[in-house]
């Protein structure tokens, strides 16, 4: 039984159109694995101002049907509309309560326009009334229903429908939800028992935004809220348009082509892809390469293809700000991404030769922007309230001795 799933785009002026149609085969009942196949539609084609929903996969082309196994390549822009563990394991729960089988088709269906990015999901052609964020004043009922699904309880109906609604359609692994206030919309990122391990990832990630904006990277504002005894990082939307629509978000993981739990890319191969696909190419890897820095310099190893995004901007796809800067709370010591030797923290050498190979210019004032930032951390840290003093020292230990490898160069910076 072959599944049809309409695909809309939801614009940034907030009109939404039919871009094409996503049909897949019955999942196998034992892998769970399934065919599929998307093709544009002729009027949106032809529409003034439309755009690839992949400019590398998925070029703007009615005559052409695109075929993969699951939602891999060259399909994989529609699993990116999903979230990650946190949010699609509550997706599956609330597909089961509605008596579905949490299928990644159905799943998407379920998501009811209510994610991030600009990309809505029908059982039918007609145009959906996108799913609204939840708003701020009930985050208290969803951060304690959050606490409870962690521990692995599930909460009570109310809660857990407000759970659903505020948390199923966040990206990531730990816990968050999307929310909106008279200021905007926000992704509010909350406390992790099971993940933190005895650090505050909240006021750390609070400190990273902090540092990366004085670092001069482009990041959405950001505020820390206390909600009882807990804090919860507020992190504004950067998919939202002035009107209230959406531009369009396609992450470097599907524009890399990368398959799951394949992780063999390097920082040059997401500047080559800029290079290419950027409406502004010399910015977007000039900001890409001030990104690459502060994520060395702050031991942001989680530093995986799906946390760098490009964004349908009305002048073609740029560069989305950037987030989910984190240190390495886990020891891990080496990156996801490779640099120009390696996984480790290069050296202040090391990272301008990079620099040489991508054509960026002024490298050594980048170096030193980001180094003179982050040496300050122990003090963002502090002047934040950052929590468990004697985790929040490693850190700032690891921070001092990658800047110090940073600085390392002939002739200094």
């Amino acid at each position: 039984m072959i599944k049809h799933i309409f695909v809309w785009v939801r614009r940034p002026e907030g009109t939404i159109r039919l871009v094409g149609e996503l049909a897949t085969t019955a999942p196998d009942r034992n892998s769970g694995r399934f065919e599929s196949e998307f093709e544009y539609t002729r009027a949106w084609v032809g529409e003034a101002g439309a755009f690839a929903l992949d400019p590398v996969s998925l070029p703007l082309d009615a005559a052409r049907r695109f075929s993969a196994e699951m939602l891999y390549p060259p399909l994989a822009v529609f699993d990116d509309a999903l979230p990650d563990d946190w949010g699609r394991r509550l997706l599956a729960l609330g597909v089961t309560a509605d008596g579905g089988t949490p299928t990644l088709p159905e799943m998407l269906l379920r998501m009811r326009g209510g994610g991030t990015g600009a990309l809505l999901f029908t059982a039918t052609g007609t145009a959906p009334h996108p799913d609204q964020s939840v708003p701020s004043s009930a985050l208290s009922t969803v951060l304690a229903a959050a606490a409870q699904f962690e521990a692995g309880t599930l909460p009570p109906g109310d809660e857990f429908r407000r759970l659903l609604e505020g948390s199923s359609r966040a990206g990531g692994a730990r816990p968050k939800a999307l929310v909106h206030d008279e200021f905007g919309e926000w992704l509010a990122k909350f406390p992790s028992r099971a993940r933190d391990d005895g650090y505050d990832v909240v006021g750390l990630e609070a400190s990273c935004l902090m540092l990366a904006r004085r670092a001069g990277l482009d990041v959405p504002e950001s505020r820390l809220q206390t909600i009882g005894a807990r804090r919860v990082l507020m992190v504004k939307r950067f998919d939202i348009g002035a009107e209230g629509g959406r531009y369009h978000m396609v992450s470097l993981r599907t524009l890399c082509k990368e398959r799951p739990g394949i992780y063999v890319h390097s920082y040059s191969e997401l500047a080559q892809v800029l290079r290419k696909h950027s409406a502004s190419p010399a910015d977007d890897v000039a900001a890409l390469y001030r990104h690459m820095v502060f994520n060395a310099a702050i031991g942001n190893v989680d530093d995986h293809l799906k946390n760098f995004w490009m964004l349908a901007r009305p002048g073609g796809f740029r560069l989305a700000p950037a987030f989910d800067l984190v240190p390495d709370i886990g020891g891990r010591g080496e990156h996801t991404l490779s640099f120009l030797q390696g996984f480790a923290c290069p050296t202040g050498t090391e990272i301008i030769a990079l620099a040489d190979q991508w054509g960026v210019a002024r490298a050594a004032r980048i170096v030193e922007d980001v180094v003179k930032a982050t040496s300050a951390f122990a003090t963002a840290a502090g002047g934040l309230k950052v929590r468990h003093p004697g985790s929040l020292q490693k850190v700032c230990a690891d921070v001092r001795r990658r800047t110090g490898l940073l600085s390392r160069q002939s002739g200094g910076l």
